[in-house]
């Protein structure tokens, strides 16, 4: 039986400049806040209510799902875990293929260039979207996943939705 699965990718919204603090503990600007509310916004609009969050431990993607938990409504369980600060694809990938086989919806909030990569990394020549170059702080693309998430690799998801909040 093949289970379909919904990974939702989000990097973290508008952060105060590098050299405030250390990289990672820079928070959210004002405007961070209100785009990251906005994607929340938009979430709840589009009914997409993760039962599982995978959060970098930096304050930005901290604060980022802690807007969007606002907003949203949704306050599923979150593994703030450190491989993702930094994170190049491959290590985003073994994390997410750690996620729990019970869970439905994630989400992964994290950082460019990772997040960007693993975007099209996933959906490698399944979507027609330049995620390296146009990924924004508080973009969020949705994949559709078939299969169990230790299973997942390049290539194996589509591309349901692209989202950029802008409060």
């Amino acid at each position: 039986m093949t289970t379909d699965r919904t990974l939702i990718l989000i990097r973290h919204a508008k952060a105060e400049p590098h050299g405030s603090t250390t990289d990672h503990e820079r928070c959210l600007t004002e405007r961070g806040v209100l785009d990251a509310r906005a994607v929340g916004e938009w979430l709840r609009e589009k009914s997409l209510s993760p039962d599982f969050v995978w959060c970098s431990t930096s304050t930005r993607t901290r604060e980022t799902w802690a807007a969007i938990v606002e907003a949203s409504g949704v306050g599923p369980i979150v593994d703030h875990e450190q491989r993702i600060y930094d994170a190049s694809p491959r290590t985003l990938l073994e994390v997410l293929r750690e996620t729990p086989e019970n869970a439905h919806c994630v989400a992964l909030v994290g950082h460019a260039p990772g997040v960007p990569a693993i975007a099209a990394a996933l959906t490698e020549a399944n979507a027609a979207v330049d995620f390296v170059d146009h990924f924004a702080t508080s973009a969020v693309a949705v994949l559709r996943i078939e299969g169990e998430w230790a299973d997942l690799a390049p290539g194996a998801t589509e591309l349901e939705q692209v989202f950029v909040g802008r409060g």
